[in-house]
C-alpha cells in the first residue's frame, strides 16, 4: 500500500505503516495475558495524568495540531485519551485482537494506532490535512466533523485519523488483510525506526505473520 503526503502543513506529520494478512478473533488470551494487562498494570503503578501531560511523544501531537488549527483539549490524540483511561481505572474495551492490539501499540508508544481494513480501500491513499466542512461517520461517534484534522483518505473519501477513525473502513472479525499505522509528529529517525521495530515484534507475536510490509512515511 502506497501513501503519499499531500499537503506541506503536514511536514512534521509522519507514518509507520503495517500491512499484513491476519485471521482476526474476539480475544486473544497470548496479548491479554502477556501484553496488555502487564502494560495496564505498569502504567498503573508508575504513571500520574501529570506524566501523561508531560510526555514528549503526546506534547509533540497535541503541538501538531494546535499549529493545524485544532484546540488539542478538545481533540484529544487516541493515545492520551488511552492513558488516561488505565490511569483513572476505567478499563479498556475489548473489541477484536487487532483492535485490542492497535491499544496496546498505542500504550506503549505514546502515539495515536489506527487499522484499516484493506478490502475497504482503494489503492491510491493518501495523508493531508482535511479541508472546512468535511465529515465522515466516526467509530462509536455518529457523523463529525474533521475539518483541520490530519486524514488519510483514498478516491473515495477520508477514512483514518490520528483523532477518530471513520466506520468506512473499519475492522471487523472478517478483515483479512489490514494496514495498521502508526501517526507520529516531530519524531527522530532513531524513534521512527524503533516504532518500526516494535510494530513488526507486536504484529508477529500475535498473528504469526510470516510477512508484516513496513514502511516509513516522512
Amino acid at each position: 500500500m502506497n501513501i503519499v503526503k499531500e499537503d506541506f502543513k503536514m511536514k512534521e506529520a509522519q507514518l509507520v505503516v503495517a500491512v499484513f494478512d491476519l485471521s482476526n478473533s474476539k480475544h486473544d488470551k497470548n496479548l491479554w495475558e502477556n501484553f496488555l494487562t502487564p502494560m495496564i498494570d505498569e502504567i498503573r503503578n508508575t504513571s500520574t495524568l501529570a506524566d501523561v501531560a508531560d510526555d514528549e511523544r503526546i506534547k509533540l501531537t497535541k503541538l501538531f495540531y494546535k499549529k493545524n488549527g485544532l484546540d488539542p483539549s478538545r481533540y484529544r490524540p487516541s493515545s492520551d485519551s488511552l492513558l488516561r483511561r488505565v490511569i483513572k481505572e476505567q478499563g479498556l474495551y475489548q473489541i477484536s485482537t487487532l483492535v485490542d492490539l492497535n491499544n496496546y501499540l498505542s500504550l506503549k508508544l505514546r502515539l495515536p494506532v489506527g487499522s484499516y481494513d484493506l478490502a475497504k480501500l482503494q489503492d491510491k491513499v493518501s495523508y493531508k490535512k482535511a479541508a472546512e466542512g468535511e465529515t465522515y461517520e466516526g467509530i462509536g461517534k455518529g457523523m463529525i466533523s474533521i475539518a483541520n484534522f490530519p486524514v488519510l483518505c483514498d478516491s473515495l473519501g477520508s477514512f483514518g485519523s490520528p483523532i477518530s477513525d471513520s466506520v468506512r473502513a473499519m475492522i471487523s472479525l472478517n478483515t483479512a488483510e489490514a494496514m495498521l499505522v502508526v501517526y507520529s509528529f516531530g519524531e527522530s529517525s532513531d524513534g521512527l525506526q524503533g516504532i518500526k521495530r516494535e510494530v513488526e515484534r507486536a504484529v508477529s507475536s500475535i498473528f504469526g505473520a510470516t510477512e508484516v510490509k513496513t514502511t516509513i512515511i516522512v
